[in-house]
């Protein structure tokens, strides 16, 4: 370290050590925080701003070499952005100060949105023209070394990045195979993944090809829009962005970016195979700390093993929130010493965040307690006694979330985050009671009655839309899901209530959080434990978000007469979290039970044990050995690894089915798809078991998946048990791919539930219980178990074919079924509609319009079709309209 940067360190460290100034910036962060509450009535300690302000100066000049640079870079943050916000008597050279600071950390965004009104280039060059020659160079350095070009010649742009994104966009833009980066959730790093994306595939003068990675459903639909947004804002018209992978009988487009989960992921690529996907420019793997999860973890891992063996990548990025390991991913895909990569970890955030800890004041139900956990551990008491003009009711988890949501939110976006949609509807119902007055907003109008005209009119969110409170959860139907988002980030809803898919990655940017209790259910127990820490600080970070808001506060409550430790739990512990791979922590933790699920799967295994056991048999028959295989994992001992050779040798001796077929079938049970192929085989009239093509017969159908579920789902269940449990996979799919409308489909639920209960009629919560039942059946039994296993069951029935050289009955197989079970339509129209962005509710509706007679399966055509009949002002709900002009126009 040179002498002059010694010094500037000591003088860092001497001011913070002063009490003094601990003293005045704990009452500018109290100050700061009674403001944004409107607590009036409480006198503020007085604050020196003079001498925060230089402190602010010394701190912004440590380097980021310094091991202490994110402590004292956020302090300076705190007091430049909270000085601007409430000092009432600011000097006159005040902006020329503040932009000095967030300068020297780097901190372009917000120079742009809260000093430069968004043109940063002129308040820049006019900054610089007023500085001394010293400061004026230090800035214009900083400014330049933080911005990038992007677009055409015809449309350049400028982004301003903060550090941490400018370190980032060059291990993007470098030649190295891997990049694996760790960063807050406020940190705008989506946001940069999707400029750079688009950026290389619009300067690409050939094919372009990139898959964007994400763990759920609910996140294809908000990336492929907000992708598909960029492009437009770029005026850039030959790069497509599709959900769903193309036929093999169509082209990959010559520019592409798809949008995948880790299942789709994986049958492109077993569609497609290495030798049509000869080179894949990026593979974008976001939220990839979920490689932990037990299923779809492992679905992830399995599918970067298939890309870095068998397919040429031009480079993977790997993207993940709060995690301390980043190179594991590098363990998991270097093949070859000439293999590069980098890692980066960032605990510095862009924004300001309050965590507030509120609990209610005994004997006083009017009464609550609030102290501010500052970020050096310290309980900082905001008021022993805020009094609210409203008691609260009861004390139940629901109401208690809903009184204090209300009343410490009033006015600004607030989420509440609840352990699931159940809980959401409770909690609605509470904050509707509270509030007890309708909105007039036409918008919100005609988003309820759509909701309740296309769903049911006892859906709970149908009523709380109009109390400005949004319902999100990710089984809910894509339509309804991105309405309220939509609402939500329009600043039309005042509340949002959401689930896990907020932990999950799902972007909704707010002011305030309001957390109780939160809880996840083991799959394994079906016991509620207390979600992971690394979930936690994902959901903590959606308070406050770069280039949205620049603070955020995160009220962490404590529920009456229950003792929740939001300290000890969360607070007093460290932020980074390693990630342990799915794979791992099963062949560690679980050996026992995945060497039993390899050689005698019949009984049901532990959630994803089948997934793990699928995974290591096709890493047994790789070329390589399964030591080398396993190499990354530590302390993984002989014995276990010889007992996983043991156990895929006898495997593969009772296998008969050749592994090109098991292979495709990714997370079901080999010796499962053997048992299938030897039933297959032994039919006389192998006809009799091909699925219905045509979907005439939904008794045909429950037949042959009667048969599939026995051999692949559940081999041991009684067939009177099995026949009934049938029946919960058929109905749903047979009008989910038929295209029936989903109200019609919640009719026959609802009928359905009548009858088995022997009831005339359903109770608003029964009626509420019911609808979620079939969003549960949908998503999970028809899109996600039946897509994988009749996937399975075509592959190991063409096989078969092949065998008895029954070429015949080859053609006949409906090869297109899983596709039509996940996108829930089997009309091209529709089919071709959703892959564009749009949702099965407005693929229906508009599919209408579109003869399918003289439809040619092109995209460019269908999208300006789709424009002509908007212009046309056909007769489709408006909020099917708005997601058209989202998504096409």
């Amino acid at each position: 370290m040179i002498l002059a940067e010694s010094l500037i360190y000591d003088a860092a460290k001497k001011l913070w050590q002063d009490s003094a100034f601990q003293s005045n910036f704990t009452n500018l962060k109290l100050a700061n925080v009674k403001h944004n509450l409107s607590i009036k009535h409480q006198a503020c300690e007085p604050i020196d701003f003079s001498n925060l302000l230089r402190a602010a100066s010394i701190f912004s000049l440590i380097k980021d070499i310094d091991a202490a640079c994110d402590m004292y870079h956020e302090a300076a943050f705190r007091i430049a952005y909270i000085s601007a916000k409430i000092w009432s008597e600011k000097p006159e050279n005040f902006e020329t100060i503040i932009a000095i600071i967030l300068g020297r950390i780097g901190n372009f965004p917000t120079v742009k949105k809260q000093l430069a009104n968004d043109n940063l280039d002129f308040f820049i060059s006019k900054l610089t023209r007023n500085l001394p020659h010293s400061f004026a160079l230090e800035t214009l350095a900083r400014y330049e070394g933080n911005i990038v070009q992007v677009g055409s010649e015809n449309n350049k742009e400028t982004l301003a990045l903060t550090d941490f994104q400018r370190k980032l966009w060059c291990g993007l833009d470098n030649e190295k195979n891997l990049l694996s980066f760790s960063s807050p959730t406020s940190s705008g790093k989506t946001f940069l993944l999707q400029q750079f994306i688009t950026n290389k595939a619009a300067s690409s003068p050939n094919k372009f090809i990139a898959i964007y990675v994400v763990p759920t459903r609910a996140l294809i639909a908000e990336i492929s829009h907000s992708i598909r947004n960029l492009i437009k804002t770029k005026d850039i018209n030959d790069i497509e962005v599709l959900s769903v992978g193309s036929d093999i009988e169509q082209n990959i487009p010559t520019k592409v970016i798809y949008v995948f989960t880790q299942e789709r992921l994986l049958s492109f690529l077993a569609t497609w195979g290495s030798q049509n996907l000869t080179f894949i420019d990026y593979i974008i793997i976001d939220e990839a700390h979920q490689i932990s999860e037990k299923v779809r973890g492992t679905l992830l891992h399995q599918s970067l093993n298939w890309l870095k063996n068998s397919y040429t990548v031009g480079k993977f990025i790997f993207c993940s929130p709060v995690i301390s390991n980043p190179n594991i991913f590098e363990d998991l895909m270097a093949m070859k010493s000439s293999f590069a990569s980098e890692n980066h970890i960032t605990r510095s955030s862009p924004v300001t965040q309050n965590l507030l800890i509120v609990e209610s004041v005994k004997s006083k139900k009017d009464n609550l307690r609030i102290t501010l956990h500052d970020s050096s551990g310290e309980k900082l008491v905001l008021s022993d006694a805020l009094k609210i003009d409203a008691k609260r009711s009861d004390d139940s988890k629901s109401n208690f979330l809903a009184y204090c949501a209300f009343n410490l939110g009033k006015d600004k976006r607030n989420i509440i985050y609840v352990d699931g949609p159940d809980a959401a509807d409770d909690v609605a119902k509470k904050l509707i009671k509270i509030i007890n007055k309708e909105c007039n907003d036409s918008e919100i109008l005609d988003a309820s009655s759509y909701i309740s005209n296309s769903i049911h009119s006892e859906f709970v969110l149908a009523k709380a839309l109009r109390s400005r409170i949004g319902i999100h959860y990710g089984k809910m139907p894509s339509l309804v899901r991105e309405t309220v988002e939509r609402l939500f980030r329009d600043e039309k809803l005042e509340f949002m209530i959401c689930t896990s898919t907020l932990a999950q990655g799902v972007n909704l940017p707010v002011q305030n959080l309001f957390i109780l209790d939160p809880k996840i259910k083991n799959p394994d127990t079906n016991e509620s434990e207390s979600i992971p820490r690394a979930s936690f600080w994902n959901i903590v970070g959606r308070a406050g978000r770069l280039y949205k808001d620049f603070e955020g506060n995160v009220f962490l409550l404590k529920q009456p007469s229950k003792q929740e430790n939001w300290e000890d739990l969360f607070l007093n512990t460290e932020k980074l979290t390693a990630v342990i791979p799915a794979t791992q922590n099963v062949v560690l933790e679980q050996h026992e039970d995945l060497i039993r699920h390899i050689t005698n799967p019949e009984q049901d295994a532990k959630k994803g044990i089948e997934e793990v056991a699928s995974f290591i048999y096709d890493l047994s028959r790789s070329k390589e050995s399964l030591n080398h295989e396993l190499s990354w994992i530590k302390n993984l001992s002989e014995n276990i690894i010889d007992e996983l050779k043991i156990s895929t040798d006898e495997a593969s001796h009772e296998i008969t089915l050749p592994y090109t077929i098991i292979k495709k079938n990714v997370g079901i049970s080999p010796i499962r798809q053997q048992a299938l192929y030897n039933f297959l085989c032994s039919q006389m009239f192998l006809e009799e078991w091909i699925l219905p093509r045509n979907l005439a017969s939904i008794k045909d159908l429950h037949k042959v998946v009667s048969r599939i579920l026995h051999f692949l789902d559940t081999p041991t269940m009684k067939p009177e048990i099995l026949e009934k449990y049938t029946w919960l996979y058929v109905s749903p799919a047979f009008d989910w791919i038929s295209g029936k409308p989903l109200n019609q489909m919640i009719n026959n639920h609802l009928q359905y539930w009548k009858k088995k209960k022997k009831v005339v009629s359903l109770t608003p919560e029964q009626t509420n219980s019911c609808i979620r039942d079939l969003f549960d059946q949908i998503e999970n039994k028809v899109r996600f178990k039946l897509v994988k296993y009749i996937n399975c069951y075509n592959n190991v029935y063409t096989e078969v074919c092949i065998q008895k050289k029954r070429g015949d009955l080859i053609e006949k197989i409906p090869m297109h079924l899983p596709l039509f079970l996940e996108v829930g339509a089997s009309n091209p129209v529709q089919i071709d509609l959703m892959s564009i962005g749009l949702s099965r509710m407005t693929a229906l509706e508009l599919s209408s319009y579109i003869p399918i007679d003289s439809y040619n399966r092109n995209i460019k055509l269908l999208q300006s079709k789709i424009k002509t009949l908007t212009e046309r002002n056909i007769a489709i709900s408006k909020i099917c309209v708005e997601e058209i002009k989202r998504h096409v126009f």
